[in-house]
């Protein structure tokens, strides 16, 4: 997804509200604060960042109406073409998870990451929506590994950790 393959891309989302203190942060602030936290978590060295930008999305939760499906449709075909992509949670999906399949999607893009093909989509698609007393098996997993195909590829040396 990068014109140069020894780099990666990070999307950082920050949860906030218009005009609030995060919001209002100048962008290289908001950059540098990026940097600082990805460095603090052991994700990456301070010499592998190389740019950064920020979009700021207003109002930015899915909207639920009629042709929702519908779009959703065209963009995950769409998003089928781009190799080594995992989306999770709410805004990656565009779809209402509550934080336990949020995180489970995060989880499973993850061993996606190292080479498991669990199809994300399968997460949280019961026609009826519960809180509780729905967990997912090891045998649901790995039904949901099957249909997915080998996409990620792991990083070389020196592109970062």
């Amino acid at each position: 997804m990068v014109p140069d393959p020894a780099t990666s891309c990070l999307g950082l989302e920050y949860f906030c509200f218009e005009g609030d203190n995060l919001w209002e942060m100048k962008d290289e602030a908001l950059i540098r604060q990026a940097g600082d936290e990805l460095v603090y978590l052991g994700l990456i060295d301070r010499s592998a960042i190389l740019d950064g930008t920020v979009l700021r999305m207003p109002k930015a939760y899915p909207v639920y109406d009629a042709t929702y499906q519908r779009g959703i449709t065209g963009i995950r075909k769409f998003l089928e073409s781009v190799p080594n992509l995992q989306l999770v949670g709410r805004n990656g999906m565009h779809r209402y998870n509550n934080q336990d399949h949020s995180m489970l999607t995060a989880v499973l893009a993850a061993r996606n990451i190292c080479g498991a093909h669990y199809d994300l989509w399968r997460v949280n698609a019961d026609t009826e929506y519960s809180e509780e007393g729905q967990e997912i098996t090891e045998r649901e997993l790995e039904q949901m590994q099957a249909t997915q195909p080998s996409v990620p590829q792991r990083l070389t040396a020196g592109a970062g950790r």
